[in-house]
């Protein structure tokens, strides 16, 4: 197997382990804000 082509596997593979992770956790930051600012306007 060439070296470069290992790399780029491991590359897309923590490309792929990050994405989600990063996508859940702006959107769970955004519905805690969301939700405390409700919390607080009532």
């Amino acid at each position: 197997m060439n070296p470069h082509i290992d790399f780029i596997y491991f590359l897309s593979s923590l490309v792929l382990v990050a994405v989600p992770l990063v996508i859940f956790t702006v959107l769970t930051y955004f519905a805690v804000k969301g939700s405390r600012k409700a919390q607080r306007n009532r």
